[in-house]
């Protein structure tokens, strides 16, 4: 990992304290323990149990370390959410669901950090850089809309690292609002990546916690959702046919492997009935060594020490994660939560439930809550609304507005990174039009569920 794409991770680590460097390590193994045990048991369904039981024990060993390296925005977050578990434990008198809470976040453990070994691998790869090279000369016109299908395209897989590989074809004299467009699309085009990805936590996490949904489905619906999304916004930025035709041109380089890494999550999923988040943990360490391989001991050997030494700089979202879900856990788990706030929306038409969904992830992300956490709470409260709204209507209503929700949230790593990364203050980048636009596609994307729920009931 270079040290861009270290600040990309974590932008305030240059800050680290001693005894927050010293921590690096037990991380570091805890998390890979964590994903070898989450690896074996995906393809070793008998030993499933045993393992996540120790898959477990690890992720409440890796809380601790994380809270003391997390930023202070993170443990100002994970200690609201404690204070809240430990009042509800109190209240109730059982912790058990405190231990459900950690089964259910370890599968994102050991996603994370298998998604760093892509990034890291993926980065270092000649299509990224024939990427870099072909979309340098666009013209000033077209750079919002590159941007916009830049990120979309190359944020599919590495996420918010779509950033570091864009933000360097800025040209160096670009003023600060050619730069601050730049960014705002960069992150747009990430969020409607994530409406389908299975390499986006969203995703990952609905299609975990909603398994009685068939993945593919979800991925099919969402990647549908997100060209409408990425239409409606290039249509309104004026970028016409000729424009779309170079970016286009710029982004082929990334069709090879895009279309292996499909393949290769595809043919697991049929293969073996494992979920999106399964495919990844199982699919990333195969591709990896099919990528890695060819390269030769002397190119992979760096690579791969800087991807399990990058493990470490997704601990603040996967601390916020476990804590989201054991919060969920406790919450829906206490005696009248979920059957005194369902009432309150029986009887409401599909897209009125929808659209809150959608608002409700939207409001909690402003707050500056993960959407883990409202994500969690809704799928508990739904359970006890079985006919309500189709459920695979449900699932991309959760998706999108998790997607949204990180555009405009104060503490979201896509736009911490996008400030970072394109030299723009931070609350330009979360008051702005973007704001707007995750209104607008959110109450668009509320109506294309609706007329989903219509068709498949």
């Amino acid at each position: 990992m270079t040290t861009s794409d270290k600040q990309t991770a974590l932008p305030d680590a240059q800050h680290a304290s001693p005894l927050q460097r010293a921590i690096v390590r037990p991380i570091q193994i805890l998390l890979i323990g964590l994903t070898a045990l989450q690896f074996v048991a995906l393809l070793v369904p008998p030993w499933t149990g045993p393992l996540g039981d120790v898959a477990a024990v690890l992720l409440a060993l890796f809380i601790p370390p994380a809270v003391v390296r997390a930023r202070r925005t993170t443990r100002v977050l994970f200690a609201l959410l404690a204070a809240a578990v430990a009042a509800v434990t109190w209240a109730v008198g059982n912790p058990w669901p405190i231990w459900q809470g950690l089964h259910n976040a370890m599968l994102l453990g050991a996603f994370l950090c298998v998604l760093q070994l892509l990034r890291t691998i993926a980065h270092a790869g000649q299509a990224i850089r024939e990427v870099r090279t072909r979309l340098a000369p666009l013209d000033p016109r077209q750079v919002e809309g590159g941007f916009l299908v830049g990120a979309f395209g190359i944020g599919s897989f590495l996420s918010f690292g779509a950033h570091a590989v864009l933000a360097p074809l800025m040209q160096a004299d670009v003023h600060e609002r050619g730069r601050r467009e730049a960014a705002l699309a960069s992150v747009r085009g990430i969020s409607f990546a994530a409406f389908w990805s299975p390499f986006f936590v969203g995703v990952a996490y609905v299609t975990h916690q909603m398994h009685d949904v068939p993945a593919g489905s979800v991925i099919l619906l969402g990647l549908a959702c997100a060209v409408l999304a990425l239409a409606a916004d290039l249509a309104v930025a004026g970028t016409g046919p000729r424009s779309l035709m170079r970016i286009f041109h710029g982004l082929l380089p990334l069709v090879p492997i895009s279309a292996l890494i499909a393949a290769v999550f595809v043919a697991i999923m049929w293969l073996t009935g494992i979920g999106a988040m399964g495919a990844v943990v199982v699919g990333v360490p195969l591709l990896s060594a099919a990528l890695l391989a060819p390269m030769g001991r002397e190119k992979a050997e760096p690579l791969l020490k800087t991807s399990l030494g990058g493990i470490v700089y997704g601990s603040d979202e996967l601390l916020l994660v476990a804590a989201a879900n054991i919060f969920a856990a406790v919450l829906t788990g206490l005696p009248g939560f979920a059957p005194t706030v369902a009432p309150l929306l029986v009887g409401l038409p599909p897209f009125p439930l929808l659209l809150a969904v959608i608002a409700i992830m939207l409001l909690a992300g402003a707050l500056g809550l993960h959407p883990a956490i409202s994500a969690s709470v809704l799928l508990g409260v739904f359970a006890n609304l079985p006919d309500a709204v189709a459920r695979l209507s449900l699932a991309e209503a959760l998706i999108i507005g998790w997607s949204l929700a990180v555009t405009i949230s104060p503490v979201g790593v896509t736009v911490m990174v996008a400030s970072q990364m394109f030299h723009v203050p931070y609350p330009k980048l979360v008051f702005s039009r973007n704001l707007a636009t995750a209104l607008l596609v959110g109450a668009a994307g509320a109506g294309v569920l609706a007329l989903l729920d219509a068709l498949v009931r």
